[in-house]
């Protein structure tokens, strides 16, 4: 529906009934014309061809004039019958007068523009202000008629919020809605369209989306409604206020008189949300593109379910082909892994092979070369000892060692230097042996022990003094302990104590382990009791029995005590809290 045809709604409330379709042409189409514009109160001069004039259509369909444009002919007629109207007027209740209707703009209403609003009201001073009647020669029984041309220039043509207030509760604006049972997919366009082309007005955001019809797109429609489900109204309702705030006779009246006149608003703003609610729901259950935007969703919610089934069978079956793919693969990786790890076994067995043939060689070579040589000497016991000793070399030197040996021994003619070279080769095996234990109980003890800390007499003493300080029991007890010491102690440089640190020079110095400062030494037995430190042993006990005795038993401590045997009933406790608190820091 046009702007055009949305007047009669705006400036009656209803639309006219239709007129019969008359042929354009003839008497009675002439005369209707005529007749129509006697009532706008327009010209009926004919207008010729190529006129520079306007049509009257043209003229009427303009609902946005041009800037400077004053709309002269939809003003209201300045006759007696507008003067009977003013007379009637009460000057003391211009709240309940339309003042569009006494400034002559009852047709243009909330359309009319500041200047016309002007326009209307200059007119309305140069014809009615009483003075210029007297000029005229008019005679004026009352002149309170005037006021009610000001209040209403007042309240519409010089501030925009005051005007903004007079229309929200204009009496003409119809705010009835169309029967819910009433709409259907044939008239909906129809019905709803000017309806929200008419509520449209109250918008803070403008342009207002139109409802379109129904070749709309899906994203046309969603914008339509999400604009009016979020709808923002400017309209409010302080021209209705019953209490004048400015009658009151003190600021507590006055402020009584406001906070009632705010509950009032709010009330009437939240009945018009609901009213503009009720629309717009009405309007989207009832829209058939609605529904057909619903089962085409619907459909393709479908298809996608079958989509997606049938993209998981598919990517099952992939799964499973890849996973068929990859056994095979790591099946045929794995053998020729294991046929190069046995041509590798092979290998090295073949090598570990020629290198015991090899030391066979070089083994036979020097036993024989002893057995020729009768063990380099002729004594029998002494003898045995050169055969036990060739044997040994045997034994302990490596085949490259055997054969540098061997070509040393075949240079050498004097028993004594051969016997000297066998001494330095059982020498030099000794020595590799020795070496090379020694290298691997060194690796195997740094690996076991941590480097040494070293505590400085003002660490010690520090140590004593936080354990005084934080006795067993305390919460995050060795933890405060370590801060203390790294905080006081007087050398800076050297590396934070941590808490693992301090436990164990803990356990040093309660143990004498340290030489402790003489100023200490009569802390200690305070600093560290010896119920406070636990063995393995006590330690199982004391977890037995916390299972063993729960914690409603209101004697548990003492039987807790009493079955570790070694510790009091405090120390017992103190213990649960210190695992307690470890425990909680650990997680």
């Amino acid at each position: 529906m046009t702007a055009a045809q949305n007047w009669p709604v705006a400036i009656y409330g209803f639309l006219p009934p239709q007129r019969n379709p008359v042929e354009a042409a003839g008497i009675v189409y002439e005369a209707r014309i005529i007749r129509d514009k006697l009532t706008l109160g327009r010209c009926t001069l004919p207008i010729y061809k190529n006129s520079p004039v306007a049509s009257d259509n043209d003229a009427a369909d303009s609902d946005v004039p041009e800037p400077g444009e004053i709309r002269k002919h939809l003003f209201d007629a300045d006759n007696e019958k507008y003067e009977k109207y003013l007379m009637k007027l009460d000057p003391n209740d211009t709240r309940n007068q339309d003042h569009y209707k006494v400034l002559g703009l009852s047709k243009l209403r909330w359309k009319a523009t500041t200047e016309e609003i002007r326009h209307c009201y200059r007119q309305k001073v140069l014809k009615h202000h009483p003075d210029k009647k007297k000029h005229r020669g008019v005679a004026v029984e009352k002149e309170e008629y005037y006021t009610c041309i000001t209040k209403a220039y007042e309240q519409i043509g010089m501030s925009e919020a005051k005007r903004q207030a007079f229309d929200s509760v204009d009496h003409k604006f119809n705010e009835t809605l169309p029967n819910e049972k009433s709409i259907n997919a044939e008239n909906f366009y129809n019905e709803l369209a000017p309806v929200f082309e008419l509520n449209s007005r109250w918008s803070n955001i403008q342009p207002v989306p139109q409802l379109g019809k129904k070749d709309a797109t899906r994203d046309e429609v969603e914008a339509f409604y999400n604009f009016w489900f979020d709808f923002s109204s400017w309209r409010e309702f302080s021209y209705l206020d019953e209490e004048d705030k400015e009658r009151g006779e003190d600021r507590y009246e006055r402020r009584e008189m406001e906070k009632q006149n705010k509950a009032e608003r709010e009330r009437r703003r939240k009945e018009e949300a609901k009213r503009i609610r009720r629309l717009v729901e009405m309007s989207y259950a009832k829209d058939p593109r609605i529904v057909k935007f619903k089962k085409d969703e619907q459909m393709k919610k479908e298809k996608a379910k079958e989509d997606r089934k049938r993209i998981a069978r598919e990517k099952q079956e992939a799964q499973d082909r890849e996973i068929r793919e990859k056994e095979e693969a790591e099946k045929k990786i794995k053998e020729e892994e294991e046929r190069k790890a046995k041509e590798e076994r092979d290998r090295e067995k073949k090598e570990r092979d020629i290198a015991k043939k090899a030391a066979n060689v070089q083994k036979k070579r020097l036993k024989r070369m002893a057995e020729e040589a009768g063990h380099w000497t002729e004594d029998p016991r002494r003898k045995l000892d050169e055969m036990e000793r060739i044997e040994r070399i045997c034994l302990g030197l490596a085949t490259d060692e055997m054969k540098e040996l061997c070509n040393r021994l075949e240079n050498l003619t004097l028993p004594e230097d051969i016997r000297e070279a066998l001494t330095d080769a059982e020498e030099a095996k000794k020595a590799n042996a020795n070496l090379l234990k020694n290298t691997e109980d060194k690796g195997k003890e740094n690996e076991k022990q941590p480097a040494a800390v070293t505590w400085s007499n003002d660490e010690i003493q520090l140590l004593v003094k936080a354990s005084n300080t934080y006795p067993p029991g305390t919460v995050e007890r060795w933890i405060q302990i370590a801060d203390y010491i790294n905080e006081h102690r007087k050398d800076k440089t050297t590396p934070l104590k941590t808490e693992k640190q301090v436990i164990k020079q803990c356990k040093a110095v309660q143990t004498m382990n340290v030489k402790l400062p003489a100023t200490t030494q009569n802390q200690l037995g305070t600093a560290l009791p010896d119920e406070d430190v636990w063995s393995a042993a006590e330690q199982k006990l004391l977890e037995e029995a916390l299972k063993k005795h729960p914690a409603s038993d209101a004697e548990r401590w003492e039987k807790i005590s009493t079955d570790i045997g070694t510790k009091s009933k405090k120390a017992c406790v103190r213990r649960f809290k210190y695992l307690v608190q470890m425990v909680k820091n650990k997680k």
